[in-house]
């Protein structure tokens, strides 16, 4: 919750920096003969739509870009050649041979040792 709230702290902070920079707003602070501080703002709306309006233009234009490259990209990795001449799995060949017999292991009963412990093989004399 605590980020979420300085997120939007930053992007409020964000908005007024990029604002007063661009010139959409201006602040006057002044004191009253009385002593008070008075701030006015002056908000120029004209302005905020115009900047705005060009600021997506642009971002349309460049993803627009991004894009047609990315289509111009595909088709340039496309293959020449026609899909039905890319060679397709290998198959063994049906005019009788025969691939060749696995040896199997010999089967030798292995019993396990009475304290239920790993089974060791007996090591192999010479």
């Amino acid at each position: 919750m605590r980020n979420l709230l300085a997120l939007v702290g930053l992007a409020v902070i964000g908005f007024g920096g990029v604002g007063w920079y661009m010139g959409w707003y201006k602040l006057n602070v002044a004191k009253n003969s009385d002593g008070n501080i008075q701030i006015t703002t002056d908000v120029d709306t004209k302005k905020v739509g115009s900047d705005s309006s060009e600021f997506l233009k642009n971002v349309g234009s460049v993803i627009g870009n991004h894009v047609d490259k990315a289509a111009k990209d595909a088709k340039a990795a496309v293959p020449e050649t026609a899909p039905g001449t890319t060679p397709g799995p290998v198959t063994p060949s049906q005019s009788g041979t025969k691939l060749p017999e696995v040896p199997a292991l010999p089967n030798t009963p292995v019993t396990p040792p009475a304290h239920g412990g790993i089974p060791l093989l007996s090591p192999k004399s010479k």
